[in-house]
């Protein structure tokens, strides 16, 4: 215990004093009199060399780690460690964005300290320094909600809005950093005055203002980027108010895309407001709020499916009725036709049969007429060479005759050539009883 050390706090002069912790606590109150154990003095000693060099170590106030043992001359450099030029650094990039976005020295303060954060937790190996302090600089735009866009970082870095958009999700989700949602209103003032609407700003804002308003309760700001609502609704007011302003106009002011902006204002025309004049819109609020667009799609879209199945379902209906109504006008003509009675009945009914049987006798058929018609001609030369041998002759109307005697038919084949064979006189029986014979004896016999 130091001599003559008394308490602040109650005046005891009992101290205990740790060497190894570096503190010094009064035993009368428990007060802390002194806590750290790093001392703002610098000492020096010679070495061996001749030369001076600093005793212990410097630890710098934002990092937590030891540079190692200063070593060397008086005038060699204290040795500010890695983290710290960068944190230097960082603040300096961070000072000079936040001027270009004419930010307050509290916003910069705690981009600052959301730079730290990442250095920390080691977000910045492998990726710019730019866009680690673009997407700690918008943190703190959406955090403080100040006007301020993604686009514009983007436009002083000259990088791609989309690789700043994703190391901004990147330093919020590790931070555990909720950034809240823009409110489109915010941008309202600053666009209307890009607008140039001179004497006529204020108002012009606060009717897009009233427009957003109305707006947000139809839910057409959930899901929707703020510069496309705040481009329909300053659109619509400079129409109000006599202010010829164009769509590429406002597009070139609020940077989206004609399609983006014409689908606000479509979505917005879809709502009771868009039905009032500009008057009642002006003095009444309604009170009604319609769903989100995206649902009312959606519910056009199954309504839609809905109509497709119902029609589809009837015309299949149709389709059955109409087969049916064929079936039976089928039936009542095959009625109506007159009916074949007697013998011909039969070969009505077998009409099918017949047409099935048709083509296979039709082959057989023309084989038979080919035979006749060879047999005819060999008859035909036969009887002539008789008539000739016997005097018959033809009269006109092709009839045989023996001078003026009547009419002599020719005479049968059978008397000509005598009897005709047959299966008895050819042996043809008795050839297939052999063989029949013979297939049923056994082969060993």
């Amino acid at each position: 215990m130091p001599g003559g050390r008394v308490c602040a706090a109650c005046g005891c002069s009992d101290i205990e004093v740790d060497a190894a912790r570096g503190d010094a606590v009064c035993t009368g109150c428990g007060s802390v009199l002194e806590d750290n154990i790093i001392v703002s003095e610098v000492q020096f000693v010679e070495n061996s060399g001749g030369g001076s060099s600093a005793v212990g170590q410097f630890v710098s106030l934002d990092g937590a780690g030891k540079t190692p043992t200063l070593g060397g001359g008086f005038h060699a450099n204290l040795g500010k460690e890695s983290r710290a030029q960068t944190l230097q650094n960082g603040k300096r990039q961070i000072h000079h964005l936040g001027n270009q976005l004419q930010l307050n020295q509290h916003c910069l303060d705690t981009a600052f300290n959301f730079f730290k954060m990442a250095v920390s937790k080691h977000l910045t190996r492998g990726r710019k320094m730019t866009h680690v302090i673009a997407a700690c600089l918008y943190l703190v735009c959406r955090t403080e909600g100040t006007p301020h866009m993604l686009l514009d970082l983007s436009d002083l870095l000259q990088v791609n809005v989309y690789v700043l958009g994703k190391t901004f999700l990147l330093l919020a989700r590790e931070l555990c950093i909720n950034a809240p949602a823009i409110d489109p209103c915010l941008y309202i003032p600053r666009f209307a005055h890009m607008l140039e609407f001179g004497d006529k700003n204020h108002e012009v804002s606060m009717t897009a203002l009233r427009l957003l308003q109305r707006m947000k309760r139809d839910w057409m700001h959930t899901g929707r980027r703020p510069s496309g609502l705040c481009g329909a609704a300053l659109l619509v007011a400079a129409r109000m108010h006599d202010f010829r302003r164009t769509v590429k106009e406002v597009i070139r002011v609020v940077k989206v895309c004609e399609s983006t902006l014409r689908k606000r204002l479509t979505e917005f025309e879809d709502t009771p407001t868009s039905q009032l004049t500009i008057d009642e819109f002006m003095k009444i609020d309604l009170e009604e709020e319609c769903d989100p667009p995206s649902f009312t799609a959606g519910q056009k879209k199954l309504k839609i499916q809905q109509l497709e199945k119902a029609l589809s379902k009837k015309l299949e209906d149709f389709e059955g009725e109409i087969s049916s109504y064929q079936d039976e006008i089928e039936i009542e003509l095959e009625n109506s036709r007159p009916k074949a009675k007697g013998v011909f009945a039969n070969f009505t009914k077998d009409d099918s049969i017949e047409d099935n049987a048709s083509s296979i006798a039709g082959e057989e058929e023309a084989e038979d007429e080919e035979l006749e018609a060879a047999a005819n001609h060999l008859n035909k030369d036969f009887y002539n060479e008789l008539h000739e041998k016997n005097g018959v002759k033809k009269n006109e109307n092709g009839e045989c005759k023996i001078g003026n005697e009547a009419l002599i038919r020719p005479p049968a084949l059978e008397s000509l050539l005598g009897p005709l064979p047959t299966a008895a006189s050819l042996g043809i029986t008795e050839s297939i009883k052999e063989c029949i014979s013979a297939k049923d004896r056994e082969p060993g016999e």
